[in-house]
């Protein structure tokens, strides 16, 4: 069962609040302007390459804070899954990727092919996000199925529907976030979901890259710690049900249906 809030899941919150606090900074300040990549003047004109290192730090509008918010928390699953070092590690090394490979695809591909249309590139977290949910998709299964009836018939007998599961949630925000500024979202999509899959099939150089131990250490033990005193505290719990005679209350509940069957 999926815990409640960041639990087990730093990293996803310091990135919820970074990406909170950067957005909103910049609306304050009005220095959104800064964030968006134009090829034109942008790169070619200006030379203002610092644009690169900096067009995911921050959301320009306020219903892509918001799915980008919700899809950064419901992703807090894949680091509950890899681990708090192999999670960082994965965003830092997407980071830097899409950083690059989404200006340079848009520069040297889409522009050209597209006569000069397509020049604009939004600012946002929006690769990262979708290689985590390439992760997602790969590995986080469906806890519940439900299904949509598309119609009835006139017995009243259910007609062909559509079966979906609980992670459609998460896959319907995805989309909202996608479609927000399109065809610069949609390529920042697309090569977010190419590099997080191309991460997880070894096919990029030196995937196996880890942030250094020591910075995830004292985090770690705290953890670890606070298991220990978990499990100490349930072995006393039941030491002391055994000592009175009280039986769990599992126990009770299958007592209840014994013979039955």
């Amino acid at each position: 069962m999926q815990q409640s809030g960041f639990r087990s899941a730093p990293v996803s919150q310091a990135l919820l609040y970074f990406i909170v606090a950067s957005s909103l900074l910049a609306s304050i300040l009005d220095i959104k302007h800064y964030f968006h990549i134009q090829i034109i003047p942008h790169l070619w004109v200006h030379r203002q390459v610092w644009r690169i290192f900096i067009w995911q730090t921050c959301y320009a509008n306020a219903g892509e804070l918001l799915f980008g918010a919700l899809v950064i928390y419901h992703l807090r699953a894949i680091e509950r899954l890899f681990g708090t070092r192999k999670y960082a590690s994965f965003l830092t090394y997407c980071f830097v990727a899409t950083n690059i490979a989404a200006p340079l695809l848009l520069a040297a591909v889409f522009r050209p092919l597209t006569f000069g249309q397509m020049n604009y590139l939004p600012p946002g977290p929006t690769p990262i996000l979708f290689a985590a949910l390439a992760q997602y998709h790969a590995v986080i299964p469906g806890v519940y199925k439900f299904r949509l009836l598309t119609s009835t018939n006139s017995d009243g007998e259910e007609g062909p529907g559509i079966t979906l599961s609980d992670k459609f949630y998460v896959y319907l925000l995805s989309t909202q976030l996608a479609l927000c500024q399109p065809p610069g979202s949609l390529l920042s999509v697309a090569v977010g979901w190419i590099v997080g899959y191309a991460w997880r099939m070894d096919l990029l150089p030196r995937s196996k890259w880890r942030i250094p131990k020591w910075l995830f250490k004292d985090s770690q033990g705290a953890e670890f710690e606070n298991l220990r005193r978990r499990l100490r505290e349930g072995e006393g719990v039941a030491d002391a049900n055994q000592g009175t005679g009280q039986r769990p209350l599992v126990r009770q509940i299958l007592d209840q249906f014994r013979g039955a069957f």
